[in-house]
């Protein structure tokens, strides 16, 4: 251990943030919650994001100002997703009335504290087994939360994909990721948390494993049956399909696998520019459009007026096309695709997308980003199982499936209550689907019952822009405009009567991340307030 200097303490107030070299050029996050001063890691362990630029809460949480992952910085431990690993922590010493800093090199320098098992499981319990159905973001963050929270059974994560747990959001963001660029863990991980792996035991485009909460028990694809003292059903959404002819052909594509990416990327990306057309203008398409640009001649088909208008409402949707058509992207909106039309050279290829009105569209390539459903079809004629009209499951307060004991539900396939609108929803966030996985690991280790009060949080990559997305506003009467649309730098709040309900913005930060925390601790100003000018920045993170 090093003990640094690290300034005045004085120089530091209550809910301030301070970013200090010590040692080697390195550096820590100082800041002061209740009078008492803490010291952390300063990068945010997602992307790296500087969590000096976040927001800072009373209560102790520092919010990453790109994509709203949350950090105890007394305890260094997450609060909400995306990040992947805890921050580190180190002890804080005031003398006179100068900070000293006492860390351990090693730990300063990777500035991340993975999860590890608080006990040795091995042997294991044969009666004490997780079973996780699902490997994305949330049933890959339960297995992780299970062995951070000092779970002893066992632990046995079922993946239809036959590759270890991804960071899925990267499949839209860019070309040219290889698998182990976008892996979030090495098998070794998984082994020192001793977590079975069943990667690829189930059909790659359903789930068709059958669950029989009777007899505790799991069947994969293959026949083996899996025991279970507790079962979390994390499976996530499949895309979904649209029923118009031609739809079969070659060269239609789907986003969703890692498989589903490099069959984009080796479509679109070559010497000669291909046709590409999307068909759907909300964020999968739009994401695929901005990766697309410069590489294809791209064309997005929309059923809306403009991109996001559901979303984001017709006046940010319109700065978002424009910022499209601007990289030489064509848009055809209000339309409906009538069909699929082959190659004139291989009937087996796409040559044609045909529009409602007639419209032809020639295309070589096409994605389809129309939306997706949660995988659950293998629930349907299960005892104890209710499905929703859209395939979601209902669960409590901790994400225990309603009419079932140790059964749960978590990420694109849950229905729960939203605490912030007392709306029961369905949320398809990546970091809200961690979030969820965190959720049900506390109900199965805790056995308490802790109410969910998580703040949905996602992101997008538009070109050269980055929006910022929190609340959920499943409708909204108005969309207040602080900062300037054509320069494409604003914040843009969304309001239900007098509530705002989200926030989204573009060059901005942090003032998503703060509105996240202001939305959480019920703080947030009245529609009133920001209409006539009021600046969010300015509103007190105090509890």
């Amino acid at each position: 251990m090093v003990e640094y200097n690290a300034g005045k303490a004085s120089e530091l107030k209550d809910g301030q943030m301070k970013e200090v070299t010590v040692g080697n050029n390195s550096k820590v996050l100082l800041s002061k919650a209740g009078g008492q001063i803490y010291a952390t890691s300063h990068k945010c362990t997602h992307y790296g994001a500087p969590l000096v630029k976040g927001a800072f809460s009373s209560e102790g949480r520092v919010i990453c100002p790109w994509h709203g992952a949350c950090f105890d910085v007394k305890t260094g431990d997450i609060e909400d997703s995306p990040g992947l690993d805890n921050l580190q922590t180190f002890k804080v010493t005031i003398k006179d009335d100068d900070i000293y800093v006492e860390v351990d090199e090693a730990a300063l320098k990777s500035g991340r504290r993975p999860p590890k098992c608080k006990v040795n499981p091995s042997p294991f319990n044969e009666d004490d087994v997780v079973v996780i159905i699902g490997s994305g973001a949330g049933g890959n963050t339960a297995a992780e939360k299970l062995r951070e929270n000092g779970y002893g059974g066992k632990i046995i994560l079922v993946s239809r994909e036959s590759y270890l747990p991804i960071d899925r959001p990267k499949l839209s963001k860019s070309f040219g990721f290889s698998i182990d660029k976008i892996t979030l863990r090495k098998k070794e991980f998984y082994d020192d948390l001793f977590i079975t792996l069943k990667l690829g035991t189930v059909n790659i485009l359903l789930f068709y494993c059958k669950v029989d909460p009777t007899s505790k028990t799991v069947t994969l694809d293959n026949g083996e049956k899996l025991k279970y003292a507790s079962l979390i059903i994390a499976t996530g959404a499949h895309p979904r399909t649209i029923p118009i002819p031609g739809i079969d052909l070659k060269n239609v594509y789907y986003l969703r696998t890692y498989d589903d990416y490099k069959n984009i990327e080796n479509a679109v990306v070559g010497d000669e520019k291909k046709n590409l057309v999307i068909i759907g203008s909300s964020f999968i398409g739009l994401e695929v459009s901005s990766i697309s640009a410069k590489k294809a001649n791209v064309s997005v088909i929309g059923m809306e007026k403009v991109p996001f208008e559901r979303v984001l409402g017709e006046k940010i949707g319109t700065v978002f096309q424009k910022l499209h058509e601007n990289e030489g992207v064509k848009f055809y909106m209000q339309a409906v695709v009538k069909g699929i039309e082959p190659s004139e050279i291989d009937s087996s290829i796409v040559g044609a997308v045909t529009l409602q009105d007639g419209t032809k569209i020639k295309a070589d390539v096409i994605v389809v980003g129309a939306g997706v459903v949660p995988s659950t079809e293998f629930l349907k004629n299960t005892p104890g199982f209710t499905l929703e009209r859209d395939g979601s499951i209902k669960v409590t307060e901790d994400f225990k499936v309603e009419g079932l004991e140790d059964v749960y539900a978590i990420g694109d396939i849950a229905r729960f209550h939203y605490f912030e609108t007392s709306e029961t929803l369905r949320i398809e966030h990546w970091s809200f689907a961690e979030n969820t996985g965190r959720a049900a690991a506390d109900a199965i280790t805790t056995k308490k019952i802790t109410p969910f009060k998580r703040i949905p949080y996602f992101w997008s990559n538009q070109l050269s822009k980055g929006l910022r997305y929190c609340g959920y506003a499943s409708s909204f009467d108005d969309v207040i405009v602080q900062g300037s649309l054509e320069e494409i730098k604003f914040a843009a709040f969304y309001a239900r009567g007098d509530k705002i309900v989200a926030v989204a913005s573009v060059s901005l930060d942090p003032i998503v991340s703060h509105c996240s925390e202001l939305l959480r601790l019920g703080k947030f100003p009245t529609a009133t307030e920001i209409r006539n000018g009021l600046d969010p920045l300015t509103v007190s993170l105090t509890a």
